[in-house]
């Protein structure tokens, strides 16, 4: 398999994830309520995104190399999310995903910007699970309609300033 087909097959299985999310969240609210819909899928990924997190522990307390490689460009070396890399000094990083498959699915399905930023909200609970289980603290800011890119996480090691 060409390296080509590789990184079109990953990002399809990104954007196949994004739909799966989707009808989770459509079966949910359609049954529960939207409220109760967002705390399930938002339970359910940051717990999922926790045993990633147990992968990432060795990058604890302020590895950012490490993170980087290891998260911020992971799986690819950062051709499918394209990270925009910001230090803040020793004890954070700031990363900001220029593009996301997940986002793009969304929008390919016919997403609202109401309903993506749902999704956004959602799916940023796996990034928390992550961060949490590794051992830094996180603040994630979701995209909002007129931005450029998707969405911004600043990684801090835990309990430093502003964290």
């Amino acid at each position: 398999m060409s390296v080509e087909t590789q990184e079109t097959a990953l990002e399809d299985a990104n954007k196949d994830r994004a739909l799966i999310y989707l009808a989770m969240f459509r079966e949910l609210r359609s049954r529960c309520g939207e409220p109760e819909a967002i705390d399930i899928l938002r339970t359910a990924l940051y717990r999922h995104g926790r045993r990633f997190g147990e992968t990432l522990k060795p990058h604890a307390p302020r590895d950012f190399d490490g993170l980087i490689e290891s998260f911020a460009k992971a799986p690819d070396g950062g051709r499918m999310f394209q990270p925009r890399i910001d230090r803040q000094g020793t004890h954070a990083l700031a990363v900001t995903f220029m593009s996301c498959p997940l986002k793009s699915a969304w929008r390919e399905a016919g997403l609202d910007d109401a309903e993506l930023l749902t999704m956004l909200h959602c799916a940023s609970a796996m990034d928390s699970g992550t961060m949490d289980s590794a051992g830094f603290d996180l603040e994630i800011r979701t995209w909002q309609p007129g931005e450029e890119g998707c969405c911004r996480l600043v990684i801090r090691e835990k309990g430093s300033a502003g964290g």
